[in-house]
């Protein structure tokens, strides 16, 4: 069985953190890993987590004084991970029991495939099942223009190693970055299982609002040439290109250029 990390940057979690664990419990996959990069936590957050590894001991517990950018805190779990096979698994969402299992499945039995997604389903409150379901089976020919993983998707390690890790320029947009880098260097597959429940007013360390998704929207945009070079919103272009390397990802003391990964 291939081992799975799953990276969970965290921050303000006591609200999710008891939700978050019994998930992390009830996961079918065998050998899993989730490493928690756990911002500013209370003694009480810390202390549920230590009472879950008695039993279970599936959490590399990372402990953050104060609170680092979104792109630090998942890069900081992709270093600590040891998992072949590597998905995102925010605090304020919960996953079916057998979400991780089936994802890898699909992975080990399709060599060829580099990452798989699915459906999911967005709620308004936690640990809720009723909601709007999100189905992107069949677009497959808009993912190099816009985000269709969601947030429950898995990938192989070694893709990483070729589309690099997340921008730790961007606050908010990260994993939207990292999915146009993947979507270019590697092959995908849709499966039709709905594979969690999407926080949609969640407030963890990925979910927080901070007023930047609608530039760095665009820097993405800018980045990969979206939709033949169509900017949603061209008045924040200026204050893009002022304020971020629009050609430059950044991540772990490394610096790889963004054109790489743009068709030609």
């Amino acid at each position: 069985m291939t081992r799975v990390s799953c990276i969970s940057p965290s921050y303000n979690t006591s609200k999710y953190l008891d939700g978050f664990l019994e998930s992390v419990a009830q996961q079918t996959h065998s050998d899993l890993e989730v490493v928690l990069d756990h911002n500013d936590p209370t003694k009480e957050e810390v202390a549920k987590v230590e009472k879950h590894n008695e039993t279970q001991n599936n959490i590399t517990h990372i402990v953050v004084e104060g609170v680092d950018p979104i792109g630090v805190s998942m890069n900081r779990c992709i270093e600590y991970a040891d998992g072949d096979y590597l998905c995102i698994w925010n605090i304020d969402d919960l996953r079916t029991s057998d979400s991780i299992e089936v994802m890898a499945k699909v992975l080990d039995e399709n060599p060829d495939i580099d990452f798989v997604y699915g459906n999911y389903i967005i709620v308004n409150e936690f640990e809720t099942e009723e909601g709007k379901l999100v189905d992107e089976a069949g677009r497959e020919d808009v993912l190099m223009n816009g985000m269709i993983l969601g947030p429950f998707f898995m990938v192989r390690r070694t893709l990483l190693d070729k589309t690099g890790w997340f921008d730790e320029q961007l606050k908010s947009g990260a994993d939207f970055d990292l999915a146009m880098r993947m979507a270019r260097c590697g092959k995908g597959m849709h499966i039709p299982n709905i594979l969690g429940y999407y926080l949609d007013e969640g407030l963890g360390q990925s979910t927080r609002p901070n007023g930047r998704q609608p530039l760095e929207r665009t820097v993405i945009e800018l980045r990969y040439n979206l939709n033949d070079g169509k900017i949603i919103e061209p008045k924040l272009v200026p204050q893009a290109r002022s304020e971020y390397e629009i050609n430059k990802i950044t991540f772990n003391d490394r610096v790889i250029e963004a054109s790489d990964f743009n068709e030609s």
